[in-house]
């Protein structure tokens, strides 16, 4: 199974806290159809799907052929929180079929901040809180 990852899974420290897998082949890749927010009151972000139409796309990497193990503990680290689903990104390469954990559609007005997130502002702002906060409690 392919992953795409667009929020804290591309800092590649957390990516192998996560999923204990540093060796997996993976690419830059785009996801239509969604925006990214932060998420209220915390330094992760959350993406959601936007009306049919909306042009904006997500930037992110996807990895491939992620094992049963790894995706175990993603579901753990990314908890009932998100919903996995399978979507399109496009590829270097074409577009490859993935899956991405984003909010529900139900839940996404009352979780998501007006705030956008990027990677950078993460690094800088929140990433060490977050590691913090997460992996050494």
């Amino acid at each position: 199974m392919n992953v795409f990852v667009y929020g804290t899974l591309l800092v590649p420290r957390i990516w192998v806290l996560v999923t204990e897998r540093p060796d997996l082949n993976s690419s830059k890749a785009l996801l239509s159809g969604h925006s990214i927010w932060r998420v209220r009151e915390a330094t992760f972000p959350a993406i959601r799907e936007e009306d049919p139409g909306y042009e904006g796309r997500v930037a992110g990497r996807v990895f491939f052929d992620v094992p049963e193990s790894a995706l175990q503990r993603l579901d753990l680290y990314e908890d009932s929180f998100y919903e996995r689903v399978t979507v399109q990104v496009q590829t270097a390469g074409g577009p490859v079929e993935a899956d991405v954990y984003r909010a529900p559609r139900k839940k996404a007005e009352t979780i998501i901040s007006s705030d956008t997130w990027s990677l950078e502002w993460f690094e800088a702002n929140g990433l060490e809180r977050f590691l913090e906060n997460v992996f050494d409690h």
